[in-house]
């Protein structure tokens, strides 16, 4: 997340900023460059090279190719929240009507895999749960519609396996009326999600 935030700033302030290392290259070089560092699997440096191509040719015709490509090498590495940060500029300055159903479909997908662990990212479940149900009510016809609905249940399913735990704590209380709150009955076979043993020591 820190280094999102350095990386927006960079984006935001780059008529002031400049590299001390190189500078004055051409938009190919540092296009060029960028490839290469993924190349190298030197993805830090690869954001730094997109930084630079940015401050010193912020109408190249390469910033949305970049940007594509380093989605998807950050995607690649499980950089999920970086990988959201470049599909969430390209969808901002580049995308027709057409490519924001893509876009809004995989910002849901990066933050579903972002999802470490869903006993600690209980409220960041509830919200991704409204953001799809709004994404699916936007584009009702959209291709990608399969695949956020099967997110969408299994966020539901976590949220129900998480809230009956609770609910089995409340009832160890005797407390009825918190039972009644979080317990949600069901009639499906859940498969609660995987925790290592020595992790949920220090959830229940």
């Amino acid at each position: 997340m820190k280094k999102i935030l350095i990386l927006l700033l960079l984006l935001l302030f780059s008529g002031c900023a400049s590299k001390k290392e190189l500078s004055n290259q051409t938009a190919l070089f540092w296009h060029n460059k960028i490839y290469n560092d993924i190349n190298y699997l030197n993805l830090d440096q690869a954001d730094d090279s997109f930084t630079s191509l940015e401050i010193e040719h912020p109408n190249s015709k390469y910033i949305p190719i970049d940007m594509l490509i380093l989605f998807n090498a950050h995607y690649k590495n499980s950089e999920y929240e970086l990988a959201k940060f470049y599909i969430d500029e390209y969808e901002k300055r580049f995308a027709n009507k057409y490519q924001k159903k893509w876009c809004e479909y995989i910002k849901i997908k990066m933050d579903f895999l972002s999802i470490h662990n869903p006993y600690t990212n209980q409220q960041k479940i509830t919200n991704l749960i409204k953001k799809t149900n709004e994404i699916l009510d936007k584009y009702p016809n959209s291709v990608y519609n399969y695949e956020l609905n099967t997110i969408k249940s299994k966020l539901e399913a976590t949220k129900i396996v998480f809230n009956n735990q609770i609910a089995k704590l409340y009832g160890k209380l005797d407390k009825q009326k918190a039972i009644q709150i979080y317990k949600i009955d069901n009639n499906q076979t859940i498969i609660p999600p995987h925790i290592p043993w020595y992790k949920k020591l220090f959830y229940w």
